[in-house]
């Protein structure tokens, strides 16, 4: 007996017949050859093994020896254990020493004013705020009269014979995007030459690849210029390479047609909007869904986005704003008294825009529920005794400027001076155009040019008719007063100064004011009672006596401008104490005043 025993082990029965015994025997052996085979491969693999051991340490002192540097070639041990706080300082360093000698190219060339007048820790201070998205220039002031800019008008009959929808801009190389309701996309670059078509399925049925069924009513270009997205009427986006036009991938969650896409600045993160009432996120690295958003109560009509993780869109109908923090998982709802808010544009990450089918642009801030400034019948009526106005199809802005434009069916563009600290819109130019609905706004990131999609109708139905119009895109290059000082052509009244100059802005303002208490500020020109003569603006809150006033007055319904009936607690809200000091008094115009009784 054993003197170590397994625990419950089991005895295994011996064999009986002779079949038995033959298997048993086999398996025995069997075992044994295959101990044997075992042993020879693992004194085979060790001696392998050592050899190779051997021979790699070989190889390496061989390696070293023969590719071994020469002492005047080895690195500086002080770059070879450099931190990272040294590389930093280093960098930056360098950084100042390339600006140092701009400065002093600056300095030699008298023409450059911007290097004159912008100190070295501006400098700095401008690059770092740019890098961020946060950098405001003040622009408005330096564009040329209207009569000054030119038009080019850009059109592909044959495959966008129906309204064009909507247009976007590649940010890289400013090429022009274009999309119609026959389901097509045209591709243009900025001096009007056509580079690239995307033909619908109806148009080339033979075509494997997905293509649109139905109309384009979003389009959207990443900040890198890699990628373009459409949205169609069935609800499908399509995402394609912006450069040449193959297409990408397929993405499919709405149920209806999507009404806008907007990529996230600086990454490739896309948010969409839909009839449905839903609002996506997408991650285009990955082709993937990432979450749902939420919603509004109505078909959503408008989106965008800047450089934060968040979204804004516009509900139409329901009358609200909502803005979604997507890193904090919360939405904010605004409400506004328009008819329905048919679009957004961000001026920058707490400042936006709004229009309308009641005809008004509203400026908002992120900080108040309510409307800073809410313009009534920017561009006018559509016939002198109809009281309908003129819906406000789009809106334009330049992203941290203080430009914003705005389009109808009136045959006019708008351009508006933006004042943030003043929370006011100022009328500056009125730029006509071909006959149309201006279904789609963009500005090119330098601000020089000004795109727009010109259709016979709304894009979303055929309530107006323009029969006269012609399906196009234009092109506005915007002319600004240092252009036209180089050339010679400038007016008299661009020697008065500088228009960034604050103290003459201010002059400019306060005369206005004086005048009319509308907060537009006018530049002497035959446009300036025409654009009065049909804004109306409305406040807040406004007083019961003056609205009453002006509903009963039968010349305040023929385009006279509504006056200004802020209550002084709101405007130092809004203004501050001091500022609403130093304004001038108002004079109330004795048109808005009751008749007295006998």
């Amino acid at each position: 007996m054993p003197f170590f025993t397994k625990a419950n082990s089991v005895a295994s029965p011996k064999p009986k017949g002779r079949k038995e015994k033959r298997k048993a025997n086999f398996s025995r052996e069997g075992k044994a050859a295959n101990r044997l085979k075992r042993r020879r491969t693992d004194v085979h693999r060790g001696d392998e093994e050592i050899e190779s051991s051997s021979s790699c340490d070989e190889e390496q002192l061989n390696q070293i020896k023969k590719f071994k540097p020469e002492d005047s070639a080895l690195p500086d041990s002080d770059e070879e254990h450099e931190t990272a706080q040294e590389k930093k300082e280093r960098l930056a360093k360098e950084y100042i020493k390339e600006l140092e000698d701009l400065k002093a190219a600056a300095v030699a060339d008298p023409d450059d004013e911007e290097q004159h007048s912008v100190s070295m820790q501006q400098q700095l201070r401008n690059d770092v705020l740019k890098a961020s998205g946060k950098l405001h220039k003040k622009v408005a002031q330096n564009y040329a009269p209207p009569e000054n800019h030119t038009i080019s008008i850009l059109h592909c009959k044959k495959f966008q014979h129906k309204t064009i929808t909507c247009i976007a801009i590649n940010p890289v190389d400013c090429s022009i995007f274009s999309a119609s309701l026959d389901g097509s996309i045209v591709k243009y670059s900025i001096t009007g030459e056509r580079l690239g078509l995307i033909k619908s399925f109806h148009q080339d049925p033979k075509e494997s690849k997905p293509r649109h069924k139905g109309a384009v009513f979003s389009l959207a270009v990443s900040s890198n210029g890699k990628y373009l997205a459409s949205g169609d009427n069935v609800g499908m986006i399509l995402v394609w390479n912006a450069r040449t036009l193959e297409y990408v991938d397929k993405l499919k969650r709405h149920m209806q047609a999507v009404m806008g896409l907007v990529f996230r600045q600086n990454s490739l993160s896309l948010y969409s909007c839909s009839l449905d009432r839903l609002v996506l996120e997408w991650d285009l690295e990955n082709m993937a869904f990432v979450d749902n958003l939420g919603g509004h109560s109505c078909g959503v009509l408008g989106i965008d986005a800047l450089y934060r993780p968040s979204c804004i869109t516009v509900g139409g109908a329901d009358e609200t704003v909502n803005v979604y923090a997507i890193e904090d998982d919360k939405q904010f709802q605004f409400t506004s008294k328009q008819v329905s808010i048919d679009g957004v544009k961000l001026l920058n990450e707490s400042t936006f825009l709004t229009h309308g089918q009641d005809g008004s642009v509203c400026l908002w801030s992120t900080n108040r529920k309510r409307p800073l400034q809410h313009l009534k019948v920017t561009h006018g009526y559509i016939a002198p005794p109809s009281p309908e106005p003129h819906w406000v199809t789009a809106v334009a802005a330049l992203v941290n400027r203080d430009l914003a434009a705005s389009g109808s069916g009136d045959g006019s563009i708008r351009l508006w001076r933006v004042d943030i600290q003043a929370h006011k819109l100022f009328a500056l130019q009125r730029i006509p155009i071909p006959a149309g609905f201006v279904n789609s706004m963009e500005f090119t990131p330098d601000g020089t040019k000004l795109v727009a999609a010109i259709g016979r109708t709304h894009k979303q139905g055929r309530w107006f008719v323009n029969k006269k119009a012609k399906n196009c895109v234009i092109v506005i290059n915007l002319m600004t007063l240092k252009q036209l000082r180089v050339d010679g052509n400038g007016l008299a009244a661009d020697d008065e100064g500088s228009s960034d100059e604050e103290e003459t802005t201010n002059e400019r303002e306060a005369g206005i004011d004086n005048n009319s208490d509308e907060g537009f500020d006018g530049e002497g020109s035959e446009d300036e009672a025409d654009i009065t003569s049909d804004i109306e603006q409305q406040s807040d809150e406004p007083d019961d006596a003056s609205h009453g006033s002006e509903s009963n007055n039968e010349e305040a319904n023929e385009g006279l401008v509504a006056e200004d009936s802020y209550d002084k607690s709101d405007r130092r809200e809004e203004i501050g104490e001091n500022d609403a000091e130093e304004r001038p008094t108002r004079k109330r115009s004795s048109v808005l005043l009751k008749p007295k009784r006998r």
